[in-house]
């Protein structure tokens, strides 16, 4: 369906990972990053870079007893 109409951003989900907003889409569950020119599908790099991003704050929440 996104194919046809695009994707639908969950704005009301949307964060911020320290250096781009991200969200998922409601229709197809595919993650989406903010770009100028609006939302979009994240490319294989920008996920793997904001996976890691989320695995070091996880990491240092984990550090300072916040679980």
């Amino acid at each position: 369906m996104c194919s046809i109409f695009g994707h639908k951003p969950d704005r009301g989900h949307a964060r911020h990972d320290g250096r781009d907003y991200w969200t998922s889409c409601r229709r197809c569950n595919g993650q989406l990053i903010r770009d100028v020119d609006g939302w979009r599908a994240g490319t294989a790099a920008e996920i793997s870079f904001h996976d890691s991003l989320r695995g070091d704050r996880d990491e240092q929440r984990a550090a300072a007893g916040l679980g």
